[in-house]
């Protein structure tokens, strides 16, 4: 009998073997399109802006190796962000990472400086790769998706600006006429911009949905795989309607855009400029009629002029250049620190917001500071009795009730102690009645808030040192 048992048992494993291989790949799949599509978003919309500042700036080494030091630094950042993101890393664990990097990149600063460009050109990469990481790691993390947007929107935006400002239509825009600042190429770049955009979202809601339905969690598994026309997807009227939405989106963006930012000069400006012009007119035509008077040295003068303009344009044009570099120097001396700051800021409160977070809620449920309803005090004092029951890796599920949670953790939970047991035992047959929607007896809630915080006592006192480290910065909501 256990020989003709043996075939069968085999059999079924390799079924069980073979959905989990199916589900793995259903949910590759699933989680493919949101990562591609926004890696192919974020790689489109560094070459267009390569490529903008290329022909803008004309072709020249050092040109080529700042943008290649940022696009190498972007694509490198957001694929480390979305493996990070695959794996299910947690927020303070890439906080933490944030820190020690940045650390590193400080103390090796002056190693990497004394060996020369090639020295400065890792430093320089060493130090922006980390700000693409985020946007990697909000590309696939829950709620996340705009935040995300963020790395090739920036791109897009700055090719954007650098056709506008070497354009004739920025005169017309300074001089009133709002609309002349656009032209074809910067509104095809707005347009692909949003269009990509948009896209991203739908494929990351797609993934939403199936989570929603195949997901651990699931509080509506599928029974059964759809494919072909009835697999949930967006039809043709679907991403019809996303495009419109686009060209809408971008109409918009091109009539607003340019009306937030004011033209012209300012106030009292323009009068005094043109009062100035008139009088340098006058004293032209004062200079004409002597020249015509004495013409031979009128010429001399005239000579002697140029050569002091010309003279003077060139010291003009080195100021100028001078002003520029210090102005850019000081602008990185204030910006890098503050970036540094910024990052820091970041990465601490990743790293706090769960401790944070669990000890507020904790402190909340297990004294409410303001009035609730008997039945909502019940469920927040159970609230604080799944925490504690988390704490000790007893987690419970949607489809599971109180004292089913507790029957199925019996014997654990009586190994622990047999108080403990006895008050889960009640609170949840409390809980229960309050989910069915069943009557309870007077001072049924005080008794119950008393056991709720006797249970987190009691629970907490029994977890370990390693799992109390652990469940500081397990998620708790």
């Amino acid at each position: 009998m256990s020989a003709a048992a043996s075939p069968a048992i085999g059999g079924v494993d390799r079924a069980k073997e073979e959905a989990a291989r199916a589900e793995r790949r259903r949910d590759a799949e699933a989680l493919a399109r949101p990562a591609l599509l926004y890696q192919g978003w974020t790689l489109l919309m560094i070459t267009v802006f390569d490529l903008v500042i290329t022909v803008l700036e004309g072709p020249s080494i050092e040109l080529m190796i700042v943008l290649g030091i940022l696009s190498f630094s972007a694509i490198v950042g957001v694929t480390i962000g979305q493996a990070l993101a695959i794996a299910r890393m947690r927020g303070s664990f890439l906080g933490c990472m944030s820190l020690l990097w940045m650390t590193l990149t400080c103390l090796i600063t002056a190693p990497l400086t004394a060996l020369g460009p090639f020295g400065g050109l890792a430093l320089a990469i060493m130090f922006l790769t980390p700000i693409f990481v985020s946007g990697g790691v909000w590309s696939l993390a829950s709620s996340r998706a705009l935040f995300a947007a963020w790395v090739p929107v920036i791109f897009g935006t700055g090719a954007m600006f650098a056709i506008i400002e070497n354009d004739d239509g920025l005169a017309r825009f300074d001089s009133g006429n709002k609309w002349a600042i656009w032209n074809v190429t910067s509104a095809l770049i707005l347009f692909l911009t949003i269009a990509l955009l948009l896209a991203y979202l739908v494929s990351r809601e797609r993934h939403r949905l199936h989570r929603w339905r195949f997901g651990s969690r699931a509080l509506l598994a599928g029974s059964i795989t759809e494919k072909g026309s009835a697999r949930p997807r967006l039809t043709m009227l679907g991403w019809l309607v996303v495009i419109v939405v686009g060209l809408g989106l971008t109409a918009g963006t091109l009539v607003i855009a340019p009306y937030l930012f004011r033209t012209g000069p300012e106030e009292g400006q323009g009068q005094g400029q043109e009062g100035q012009g008139q009088e340098q007119q006058g004293q032209g035509q004062g200079q004409q009629g002597q020249g015509q008077g004495q013409q031979g040295q009128g010429q001399g003068q005239q000579g002697q002029g140029q050569g002091q303009q010309g003279q003077g344009g060139e010291e003009q044009e080195g100021e100028e250049g001078n002003d520029f570099e210090r102005a850019a120097q000081q602008l990185a001396q204030t910006m890098c620190p503050m970036l540094i700051g910024l990052l820091l800021m970041a990465a601490g409160a990743s790293v706090l917001v769960r401790p944070v977070r669990r000890l507020v809620i904790i402190e909340t449920l297990r004294a409410v500071p303001f009035p609730v309803a008997p039945t909502t005090r019940i469920r927040m004092g159970w609230r604080l009795i799944e925490i504690a029951l988390g704490d000790l890796g007893i987690e419970g599920g949607p489809s599971l009730d109180a004292s089913e949670l507790v029957r199925r953790h019996a014997s654990k939970l009586q190994a622990l102690d047999s108080e403990l047991y006895e008050l889960l035992v009640e609170a949840a047959r409390v809980r229960d009645r309050i989910t069915y929607g069943l009557g309870i007896e007077p001072g049924t809630v005080e008794r119950f808030a008393k056991d709720a915080e006797k249970i987190f006592v009691l629970a907490t006192n029994r977890v370990e040192l390693k799992k109390e480290a652990e469940n500081v910065f397990r998620d708790v909501r």
